[in-house]
């Protein structure tokens, strides 16, 4: 029976009781039966909230012990691959109060290939946390992002090549979250986290998914376009293979620095969604004559040219260092292939010496075979460059494929973006263009010759820190082709390197 019923019942009966035996002893019935009953009430209500309380403490306790799957992400910087977020999907409840501090995240890089496989890597630090830069929460989704500058994905080999490292992450929770669940309740906890990335292939990288690995005679990574246009890129000596496609890890070219990865992002608002084919080579480009690479590159490229309906007269050229070298060596050997070539730093002064023969660097004959070739060139180097020298390389270009030309030079200030000022060199009929970046901190080097010079420094801006503000950095001064890939350099009229590229005639 409802206390309350009983209680009432009781002092009914009391008052009857008392017509009969008086007034005070139905009242004093009355009144112990009320504190029974309260008594009573107040056990089962103590009952009740002891048992509300032991819910809740479990309910708020419910996270603890519990265990997440971080995915971690990847950008292609100026500077290569760098791990630069950590997502967290804690599923249907609303997350918050995460704060830079929250996750203390460590990473290590151990060598995959060469004399120091399985050590880790050395210019890597494995005992500092990732630096937490800032953090974004969407529902149940946490984006935790770091320092761009800071967890490599490639390691640089002392056999001289970059090659994907082995990655292993931790992830701790330093301080309590709060989960807002569909009932509006907020529960406190700490979790543990588990990761299973082991390699850049584990990454969520926009870049490197645009790619899909082709492997031929001259492997390749593809990106499958939308129109009819295809841009042509050959890295630098770094990220070759090894003799005889050792590794075939068709990567490194993609990873490295923005050589492949611009033309699938930026470089879209001017060229659209073209194709792109990023050669490895599979050694070194120095062996293009002494090994025939040449040819294969030609062959696969009307190959997907013919695959895929691409417009002959719209296939673009870009190259850097010993890339470079082979963007010269394809137009002398192709001349009928190619609209345009950007071409930086052409690393024609150490060919001979990498590939170990007498025949590696284009003769002055053979040089002058560009100006019959249909293709516009714009060559960039920086005005010193420590690792091939420009009056060996680009301006040696320069001066036989403009004999005779009426030149006009422009000079550039730096800007914020990109920092280094340059002076553009160009022909009148617009073909033939050069771009020559002031560099800085000069000093002695010694060239691939053994010969004396200057080498220095070229000026850049970075946003490595995901603020929004830009940063001025220092980068050696043969590392040009971030100017190329950042659509830099710029004509006396205005027009950028990627738009008079796709404009040439």
């Amino acid at each position: 029976m409802n206390k309350k019923i009983a209680t009432a019942f009781l002092a009914c009966i009391f008052m009857i009781a008392g017509c009969s035996s008086g007034a005070g002893s139905a009242a004093s019935a009355a009144s112990s039966a009320e504190e029974e009953a309260a008594e009573e009430t107040a056990e089962e209500t103590q009952e009740e909230t002891q048992e509300e309380t032991q819910e809740e403490t479990q309910e708020e306790t419910a996270e603890e012990g519990k265990t997440y799957a971080v995915k971690f992400g990847a950008v292609v910087t100026d500077a290569g691959q760098y791990v630069d977020r950590m997502i967290i999907d804690f599923g249907d409840e609303t997350i918050s109060g995460v704060e830079n501090d929250t996750f203390e995240v460590f990473m290590t890089s151990t060598v995959d290939y060469g004399a120091e496989k399985g050590n880790p890597y050395a210019y890597f630090d494995a005992s500092q946390p990732l630096q937490v830069v800032k953090t974004e929460t969407d529902g149940g989704v946490v984006t935790v992002y770091f320092n761009q500058a800071q967890a490599p994905t490639l390691t640089w080999l002392g056999e001289g090549r970059n090659y994907p490292a082995v990655l292993e992450f931790k992830v701790e929770q330093k301080k309590e979250l709060t989960a807002t669940t569909k009932d509006g309740r907020d529960l406190t906890f700490t979790a543990s986290y588990t990761c299973d990335a082991a390699s850049y292939k584990d990454l969520e990288c926009e870049e490197v998914a645009a790619f899909e690995d082709v492997q031929d005679e001259i492997n390749y990574q593809f990106h499958k376009g939308s129109n009819d246009k295809l841009i042509v890129f050959f890295h630098g000596n770094g990220e070759g293979d090894f003799p005889v496609k050792d590794t075939n890890n068709n990567i490194a070219q993609i990873l490295a620095n923005r050589g492949g990865a611009a033309w699938v992002s930026e470089a879209q608002e001017v060229f659209g969604d073209a194709y792109v084919m990023a050669f490895q080579a599979p050694n070194m480009w120095y062996f293009a004559v002494k090994d025939n690479l040449l040819e294969p590159c030609y062959n696969e490229i009307q190959a997907v040219i013919e695959a895929n309906g691409i417009n002959p007269d719209e296939v673009y050229l870009s190259g850097a260092s010993a890339g470079g070298f082979m963007c010269t060596r394809m137009i002398i050997a192709y001349p009928d292939l190619f609209k345009a070539a950007m071409i930086n730093c052409p690393a024609l002064d150490a060919a001979n010496a990498r590939s170990e023969s007498e025949d590696a660097i284009p003769t002055d004959e053979e040089l002058a075979k560009l100006k019959d070739a249909k293709t516009a060139i714009w060559l960039v180097q920086g005005e010193t460059d420590s690792s091939v020298d420009p009056e060996l390389c680009s301006k040696r270009i320069w001066a036989i494929i403009t004999e005779g030309a009426d030149i006009t030079e422009t000079h550039f200030d730096g800007d914020k973006g990109i920092a280094s000022g340059f002076t553009t060199y160009e022909t009148s009929d617009n073909r033939y263009k050069l771009s020559l970046y002031e560099t800085e901190d000069l000093a002695e080097v010694t060239g691939i010759s053994g010969e004396t010079r200057q080498g220095g420094k070229l000026k850049f801006a970075e946003d490595y820190d995901q603020d929004g503000e830009y940063t001025e950095v220092k980068y050696s001064d043969h590392w040009s082709w971030i100017y190329t890939l950042r659509n830099n350099p710029e004509a006396a009229d205005g027009t950028h390197i990627w738009q008079w590229a796709a404009g040439a005639e």
